[in-house]
């Protein structure tokens, strides 16, 4: 190759990037469901934090991933701003692993076959989890098929006096080099891909190990961008987690920038040390990652006895604000969650978990539209109130879940993607039935100007509280799913089934009284106790979903 092709260059990119997203995918559906149980036993034991935060990115292959999710967390009061520095330091250990795979030259050559050995598993296998490792090891086939493109592109560039002229510059310049490296990985949002390639460059004899260390700590600055946009308009929580990712590195390479000679030659030291006991010379890829790797280790040892102080600098530098009054919206439904199925589901059930509540309000409230001595345009208007928060949630709901893409979903995780959105879709119903059914309900007993017997009304109440047992049921099975409520909920359809029957009964005894009372509001009294009856069938489905999702049977 005598001339530098700016086409292979680009197009090596274009399969690190793809081979990136794709060894990434596979490893969140081969793990993501153990990710959510993962992220959710965070304690603030720092050293159990600092693996957890190392093992996710590892799943996850993005630190900024990792601390998007974090932020996501800390938002809805999940985690600790103390526990998600912990895991941030883990995170930072975590990403390096694609870059020490990269720093073996050798590795690229078996690309295709690689790659080959991906296809097959991944079209050719029926187990599932099989497929899944196949897209991993598919994926990991472009990244280094990628690498390989890169560097032999950028072979001719030894021979170029521009490019000889520009690598010398930055290699004068450290930092411009650190600056340029920032840039560049903010707008790529992965680290990885900018020690790419200034590996793919050292492979290539383009760029000197001297001048590719000011790239590793562009990169891992840059790699804070992520997270900084992801907290922008969130509450102060979330806020505080990203400042302090962005601070750990930004001091982590202040602390460093003046040795970059000193550093150069302690990495060599190690070389040589390596070489001596081993007869293995690292190249110049091997340690640039290693010096990736060491930067990483090195604020993790440095700042892990530090967190409680940290934590403090953060709250200062963001104060707690009182937020603005905006307008009702979702709290949780956090779009960088998408990205890991799991985390998605968990942050749809915290908006359901809100429609649920409110649904139980208007259920609880839903008397004071046929008291004669309460404000009832109040009370309907406070109803219809709600269910259009009601309404606006599930739709919310609907909407954020529909943006999964069904390929990156297992048959189990599309069951219960559909099965969230049914439940929204239950509580919105119920929501319904109280704004325009019972609402009518109420209306016609206001025009009639009638009242209930005192016998009516006392049933109506037993069997309203029996079914709000139920409601109170379906809202804990949300929080924490247990067979034990759902045997409690199926006695109390029984004794409701029991109930509604013989409430019928009494009612009909009363008309055969000829009692006044019952007459006038006789369809209105029967069609409550169906309402209340379709209502509970609602809360037993939200229930048995729920219970098919979440509950382990024996």
């Amino acid at each position: 190759m005598n001339e530098f092709d700016w086409t292979m260059m680009v197009g090596g990119l274009a399969f690190f990037f793809f081979g990136l997203q794709t060894a990434r995918d596979g490893l969140q559906l081969a793990a993501g469901e153990r990710l959510k149980l993962l992220m959710g036993r965070i304690t603030n034991n720092r050293f159990m934090a600092l693996g957890l935060g190392a093992l996710v990115t590892i799943i996850l292959q993005s630190s900024s991933a990792t601390t998007v999710i974090l932020v996501s967390f800390a938002e809805t009061q999940l985690i600790t701003l103390f526990q998600a520095i912990g895991v941030i330091l883990g995170a930072d250990i975590g990403t390096t692993l694609v870059v020490v795979l990269l720093s073996f030259k050798k590795i690229t050559k078996f690309a295709l076959v690689i790659f080959a050995i991906g296809l097959a598993l991944e079209n050719l296998s029926k187990k599932q989890q099989t497929r899944y490792i196949g897209s991993i090891i598919l994926g990991f086939g472009l990244i280094f098929f990628g690498m390989h493109l890169m560097s032999s592109s950028a072979i001719p560039l030894r021979e170029s006096e521009m490019a000889t002229t520009i690598f010398a510059y930055l290699g004068d310049h450290p930092y411009m080099n650190l600056l340029f490296a920032t840039i560049f990985t903010g707008v790529v949002q992965a680290s990885a891909a900018t020690i790419g390639l200034a590996i793919a460059l050292s492979f290539s004899g383009t760029l000197s190990f001297e001048a590719s260390i000011p790239i590793v700590l562009g990169a891992n600055i840059g790699t804070c961008i992520t997270a900084g946009l992801a907290c922008l308009g969130m509450k102060t929580a979330g806020r505080r987690v990203a400042t302090a990712h962005v601070m750990i590195k930004i001091l982590g390479v202040i602390m460093v920038m003046p040795f970059l000679t000193n550093i150069a030659g302690w990495v060599n030291n190690i070389n040589d040390f390596i070489s001596m006991q081993t007869t293995i010379l690292l190249p110049t890829s091997g340690k640039i990652a290693m010096t990736h790797l060491l930067f990483n280790v090195f604020i993790a040892i440095f700042f892990l006895p530090f967190i409680a102080p940290l934590v403090k600098l953060v709250k200062r530098i963001v104060p707690e604000s009182k937020e603005l009054k905006e307008g009702f919206a979702p709290k949780y439904l956090d779009k960088s969650a998408l990205e890991s199925p799991p985390l998605a589901f968990a942050q749809a059930k915290h908006e359901i978990l809100r429609i649920s509540k409110i649904a139980k309000e208007m259920f609880s409230e839903l008397f004071d539209m046929f008291k004669n001595d309460e404000d009832i345009e109040a009370a309907i208007k406070d109803i219809q109130s709600k269910d259009d928060r009601i309404d606006m949630l599930e739709k919310a709901v609907r909407f954020y879940l529909s943006k999964i893409s069904q390929r990156e979903l297992t048959e189990e995780q599309g069951t219960q993607q559909i099965a969230l959105i049914t439940i929204a879709g239950e509580y919105e119903n119920i929501g319904d039935y109280i704004s325009k059914d019972i609402l009518a309900l109420a209306r016609k007993k206001q025009k009639k100007i009638s009242r209930f017997s005192d016998e009516g009304w006392t049933e109506l109440q037993q069997l309203h509280k029996k079914v709000a047992e139920n409601f109170d049921l379906a809202v804990t099975m949300l929080m924490h799913s247990h067979e034990d409520i759902v045997r409690k909920a199926i006695r109390n359809n029984e004794e409701i089934k029991e109930m509604e029957q013989d409430l019928r009964a009494s009612h009909m005894q009363r008309l055969h009284e000829k009692r006044i009372e019952s007459y006038e509001t006789s369809t209105i009294h029967l069609d409550l106790l169906s309402q209340f009856r379709a209502i509970n069938y609602r809360l037993l489905k939200t229930i048995g979903m729920v219970s098919e999702m979440y509950v382990k049977k024996d």
